[in-house]
């Protein structure tokens, strides 16, 4: 063969294990292609004689195929990046690159497979991953399923022996010769990612692993924290809330809502971006998720709520927000029930109140709806082991209730049928999952112990708590390319709402998206309208502990307890802009917003109201978490500076206004 017409190249750094990197030389030439290829291996300043001398064996035996390149010793990265660059000079018609290190070993048909994927896939497609045979210590990485770049953010499951497209290469994506600790293979394919680029996983490759005591890998694990913030230090984009949230969206891997009423199960994480599925499929879909992977394909949040009530809720431009209490309350409890009701009213509005345990039973006519949360593994589990009511089931090791009731009162559009939601939902449910286990053969499937890497259905705490300290954040972001800017109250009083909605209108423009967050119970005042796409009410700080206080300069100020500000931050954190109106419980999740790169500003009263020393007090103990403070005089803004606030952050109501375009041009 001409190893000048090459369409692909295996490159193998050498350093150490002179026998081992024998014995991957041996499975590099024994590969059975339709296409010409050629082996670089090059020794990375290895002071062992051995080494050298079995790469210049085999160059020496094979010239037409193995290529034999020595440099200084400057570690894997730079090794593999010189084998890259003489593979790209001397082979003009080169297709991919694999990446084979000296003590792994390859099955005789990888090469043809993995470039086989990449030839049929799109431009979109940089690189094909194996599954992960291990030996030594015997371990199978079972890698199937869709990609998923959600998934590849927090979870290297692409190894370094996957198969790199020219086309990456040629965007310029090379090894992090800084990174020399290892799991320098991630940070690589994070930057095509970061390119615009995919993986595709091919099965039946035969990549074997050598999984040794101690070995590069082993030293990496001791050190993974410190690689993990390295890497997400080296890719601010890919590690940006919006961004994540974004490939959460595109997954729609946070909610699964089961309608009684139509027996159909809607999938999504945006509420404008849905999946439906009949309950047949997404039962078979959620067994299949536990053993057959497949990242996000199943959520993992299990919701029950007709679709009566669902398309109102969303009409009304309060469903994202109910969603969300469901979701902040699961966390802390085994099942959530909320009873709901709607009350005549012109326009959308929403209460929140907490239940009684008797709440549990079937709602009295006055509450015809119940809505269920559950996890979708816990309700798995139930049906497939217990003939108890899963209402009434064990809590949750992890859980610090097992139920939490809540009431919800809502008005605006009408569900199109007044249908009776309740536990048998949730019964429903539990007989198709027992249904599809036995057509599904899941018995045979559970009985027998597997390794599935990749296998279970998503949650978002799999993803946000490792990236940002938060249990998750509320997917509020649907309109691309537009500007979301959230206002924040404390309470619901009308005069709060009236302050509110003047400072929207005067930010509104046609690249603004609107929302409203409340942290309390709310009351019939809050309305979506037509200022407001959306309105978020948090109510658990006040339904399930209360609102603590703390004394700052004579000052009585609220705070947050740490569970409820870690969803009071994830409640705000996908958000462009958060302004905070009235919202002295919001000041100390400001800080927080603002190193997860998001705009604060304050609004100290209104275009009229009058600005207390108490409330200047307040906003001085927390002064560095804004960039802009708002006031609405010039007396006000006087009085800000005697108190230690700095002019540059001081805005005029009256500026503002005028500026509007100006001000909101530099918001990320």
């Amino acid at each position: 063969m001409n190893p000048f017409v090459a369409k692909a190249a295996i490159i193998i750094p050498a350093h150490g294990q002179p026998f081992l990197t024998y014995e991957a030389l041996h499975s590099a030439l024994a590969q059975i292609t339709d296409f010409n290829y050629a082996v670089v291996v090059v020794n990375d300043g290895c002071p062992m004689e051995e080494t050298h001398v079995v790469c210049q064996s085999f160059a020496t035996a094979f010239p037409e195929r193995i290529f034999y390149l020595a440099k200084r010793n400057s570690g894997l990265s730079a090794a593999r990046n010189s084998g890259i660059e003489f593979a790209l000079a001397a082979f003009p018609e080169l297709e991919a690159v694999y990446f084979l290190d000296c003590d792994n070993r390859i099955g005789p048909h990888l090469l043809q497979r993995l470039l086989d994927a990449l030839r049929a896939s799109g431009p979109e497609v940089g690189w094909a991953y194996p599954d992960v045979g291990k030996f030594g210590f015997a371990e199978h990485a079972d890698t199937s399923g869709p990609y998923s770049p959600l998934e590849h953010l927090f979870r290297n499951f692409c190894e370094a022996g996957s198969m790199a497209s020219r086309r990456m290469l040629d965007a310029g994506i090379r090894f992090d010769t800084e990174m020399r600790q290892g799991v320098e293979d991630w940070e690589f394919w994070l930057q095509g990612l970061e390119k615009g680029f995919r993986g595709i996983h091919v099965p039946d490759t035969g990549f074997a692993y050598r999984r040794r005591g101690e070995s590069m890998l082993v030293a990496a694990e001791r050190e993974f924290d410190a690689i993990k913030r390295f890497i997400r230090n080296r890719h601010p984009d890919l590690y940006n809330t919006r961004h994540v949230l974004g490939l959460e969206v595109e997954a729609r891997s946070r909610y699964a809502v089961f309608h009684p009423d139509t027996d159909t199960v809607s999938c999504f994480t945006a509420t404008d971006d849905l999946e439906t599925l009949t309950r047949t499929e997404f039962t078979i879909r959620l067994l299949r998720s536990g053993q057959r992977p497949s990242y996000g394909a199943c959520p993992g949040q299990l919701i029950v709520m007709t679709q009566s009530l669902f398309e109102a809720l969303r009409a009304g431009g309060i469903l994202a927000g109910v969603l969300w209490t469901l979701e902040c309350a699961l966390a802390r409890a085994t099942i959530v029930s909320c009873l709901a009701r709607r009350r005549p009213a012109a326009r959308a509005t929403i209460d929140w109140a907490k239940g009684q345990p008797s709440d549990m039973d079937q709602p009295a006519d006055l509450w015809p709806e119940t809505i269920w949360a559950v996890e979708s593994n816990v309700l798995v589990r139930h049906a497939l082991s217990s003939t108890v009511d899963i209402r009434r089931g064990e809590m949750q090791s992890s859980k610090r209730y097992h139920h939490i009731p809540l009431r919800l009162q809502y008005s605006g559009l009408a569900p199109a049928v007044q249908s009776r939601g309740g536990p048998d939902g949730l019964v429903t449910l539990c007989d198709g999952i027992v249904k599809a286990a036995e057509s599904e053969h899941y018995s045979l499937w559970n009985s027998i112990p597997m390794d599935r890497y990749r296998s279970h259905p998503a949650l978002p705490r799999n993803v946000y708590p490792e990236l940002f300290n938060v249990p998750s954040v509320l997917p509020a972001r649907t309109s691309g390319g537009k500007r979301h800017v959230a206002f924040i109250l404390s309470s619901a009083e009308a005069r709060h709402i009236k302050i509110a909605e003047d400072l929207a209108r005067a930010l509104m423009n046609r690249e603004t998206v609107l929302h409203l967050v409340i942290f309390g119970t709310a009351s019939p005042d809050v309305t979506a309208g037509s200022i407001f796409s959306e309105t978020i009410v948090l109510s658990l700080p006040h339904l399930l502990d209360g609102v603590r206080f703390d004394t700052y300069q004579a000052a009585a100020l609220p705070r947050l307890e740490p569970a409820h500000m870690s969803d009071a931050v994830g409640a705000m954190a996908a958000y462009d802009l958060v302004v905070n109106v009235e919202g002295q419980l919001a000041h100390s999740a400001m800080g927080s917003l603002k190193r997860l790169n998001v705009e604060t500003w304050l609004l100290l009263g209104g275009q009229a109201s009058k600005v207390t020393s108490a409330d200047i007090s307040a906003c001085s103990a927390f002064e560095q978490a804004y960039r802009s403070i708002i006031v609405p005089d010039t007396d006000s803004a006087h009085l800000c500076r005697a108190f230690g606030i700095p002019e540059t952050k001081l805005r005029l109501w009256q500026d503002l206004v005028q500026s509007d375009d100006h001000v909101l041009a530099d918001i990320a």
